[in-house]
């Protein structure tokens, strides 16, 4: 390609021209120079004519690259060649381009259209409250049941050793009593209306009950339950609930639902959903369980797990012949104590007193049928 001499060039000042839809005025930058030629642009059969006083040259349309245009300012192209070329006159070069079919796509279009902008910003938060609402849980729930089953026992064995560390301290219940209540859950659940197995569907122990005190305004009257299958009841709950034996078997009942329905994992998927798939894929778990302890111990249960788990305690009192309303008891003792201890008070999210019943939660309990 032949080009003339800048000072050539510069010495070419056209005047006013008037726009044509088949002809469109602009500038050259041939990549050598600072200068710009002024060229008149064509288009005929697919191909781009450039005429300038100093030179005539064509190239197909293809080959130029159209940027996406905005809506004020000038209008660029680019040649394959390197050079430039650049129009002031954004109607004038719309009108041209639009003549030949150089449209914008339809995507451009919408995006300089604050009707499509608010219209696609609206269908994503609704994409995004869908996910949050539905798309999260349901996601939840297919992550864990395809998770390995060493994976959800060491992400429960890691926050025990993070909770014994910082708030949890040997209980100071004499072993005999600790057997006693191991082996009463144990004739209890051999009676649950779908008695486990010494291993569940996932390879996991059925449970682990196992017992801790907590220090003075600790974790208090408290039971929870943990992903892998530990169920931890505290010295305080066992004093809570010491003349009322049935009411403790359905607490017990209601962490086994949290364990043997995997809530505790599906909490924590949903809480850490991109990291979680992220590490099913790739197969790299070691941020999750660093995180987990801090993680599980920052979320609270879901209303929809909080009341599965409720059915769950009151099927196995209604199994052995208990009320379902003892349960029940559990939740009026501690909103009595909380109203007789006020203060601040450590709480975690995941243990039983950090959520309270409501009145519609604690009517269920009471309205649920016991056995005949």
């Amino acid at each position: 390609m032949c080009w003339a001499s800048t000072s050539a060039c510069e010495r070419h000042r056209p005047g006013t021209v008037t726009h044509t839809p088949s002809h469109c005025d602009a500038q050259l930058f041939d990549g050598r120079s600072a200068a710009a030629q002024p060229v008149r642009l064509s288009i005929t059969d697919g191909r781009l004519r450039v005429e300038g006083e100093c030179s005539t040259f064509d190239v197909t349309v293809t080959s130029v690259r159209w940027p996406e245009r905005q809506r004020h300012g000038r209008r660029l192209a680019y040649l394959p060649d390197g050079a430039m070329l650049s129009c002031d006159d954004g109607p004038a070069w719309d009108a041209w381009t639009a003549a030949h079919g150089l449209q914008a796509s339809l995507l451009v279009q919408g995006m300089q259209s604050w009707r499509w902008v608010l219209a696609a910003l609206l269908c994503t938060v609704a994409v995004l409250l869908g996910s949050y609402h539905w798309g999260a849980p349901w996601a939840a729930r297919k992550v864990v049941a395809l998770m390995p089953p060493s994976v959800e026992a060491q992400i429960g064995e890691t926050v025990l050793m993070e909770l014994d560390e910082r708030w949890l301290q040997p209980s100071k219940l004499p072993l005999l009593e600790q057997h006693a209540w191991r082996e009463r859950f144990a004739t209890a659940m051999r009676r649950a209306p779908a008695p486990p197995r010494e291993l569940n569907r996932r390879g996991l122990p059925r449970w682990n009950l196992q017992f801790r005190s907590t220090p003075k305004d600790g974790l208090g009257a408290n039971a929870f339950a943990l992903p892998g299958g530990d169920i931890i009841v505290t010295d305080d709950m066992i004093a809570l609930l010491a003349d009322r034996p049935d009411a403790l078997i359905g607490v017990l009942g209601h962490e086994w639902g949290h364990v043997q329905r995997h809530h505790g994992m599906c909490s924590l998927v949903q809480a850490s959903l991109l990291a979680m798939l992220s590490s099913a894929v790739v197969g790299d778990i070691s941020q999750v369980i660093t995180a987990a302890p801090a993680v599980l111990g920052q979320l609270a249960y879901a209303r929809d797990f909080e009341r599965e788990a409720d059915d769950d305690g009151a099927a196995l009192l209604r199994a052995n012949g208990m009320d379902p309303a003892a349960l029940a008891v559990l939740f009026e003792r501690l909103q009595a104590q909380r109203s007789a201890k006020p203060g601040p008070k450590f709480e975690l999210p995941i243990a039983l007193s950090s959520h309270p019943a409501d009145a519609e939660r604690m009517a269920r309990l009471r309205g649920a049928k016991a056995a005949p």
